[in-house]
């Protein structure tokens, strides 16, 4: 995170939103102000939200928002997660959709899953 702005001792700062750029903001700021964090919902947001999951008898911390970062889109919160400790593994990710009307299935990791419904190949509309 940069730390090349100057804020006066006891500034007062509102931060709005308390989703995981609210809460980096606040945090950051904290030590050299006096920061109020607003947050309209009643739990601090998307990216934050942590619910247990329970899988045959076990429970799992599960962030309901916020599955998936990486280096290109996120790299003050990777700094973050570095400075405060927190594990990140690397995961494959991958995006299908499955739709009985129109009949249509998508995938997007390469050209053999985009056309996993080999009959699409000959459908404009699919193409388009």
């Amino acid at each position: 995170m940069s730390e090349g702005f100057a804020i006066p001792r006891q500034s007062r700062i509102a931060v709005i939103g308390a989703g995981i750029s609210g809460l980096a903001s606040a945090w950051l700021l904290r030590k050299h102000s006096h920061v109020t964090l607003f947050e309209a919902g009643a739990y601090f947001g998307g990216h934050s939200n942590t619910v247990d999951v329970s899988i045959e008898g076990k429970t799992y911390p599960v962030d309901t928002g916020f599955l998936v970062h990486n280096d290109l889109t996120y790299p003050n919160l990777i700094q973050l997660f570095s400075h405060l400790k927190i594990p990140v593994h690397s995961s494959d990710m991958s995006f299908g959709v499955s739709i009985s009307q129109p009949d249509i299935e998508w995938a997007g990791t390469n050209l053999a899953t985009v056309f996993a419904q080999r009959s699409n190949i000959l459908k404009p509309k699919f193409l388009l």
